[in-house]
């Protein structure tokens, strides 16, 4: 269970990271700020999505018990 947890958390700041840092180079490349913060908030729920599909792949549930 707590791989799991590390591994949400893992994917969490990945896609934190790279929309920060989508942002700032989108901003520092003469875009708008709204135009900045559309990249980032786009880069992190692709980022976000993919990296918990992977997860899920990687780490299917476990069976019920009983």
């Amino acid at each position: 269970m707590s791989i799991k947890i590390m591994g949400v958390t893992v994917v969490l700041l990945m896609a934190t990271v790279s929309a920060m840092v989508s942002g700032i180079v989108v901003f520092a490349l003469g875009a708008t700020v709204r135009s900045a913060v559309g990249t980032g908030g786009a880069a992190f729920l692709g980022i976000a999505a993919l990296g918990m599909g992977v997860l899920t792949y990687l780490l299917p549930g476990t069976p019920p018990q009983g």
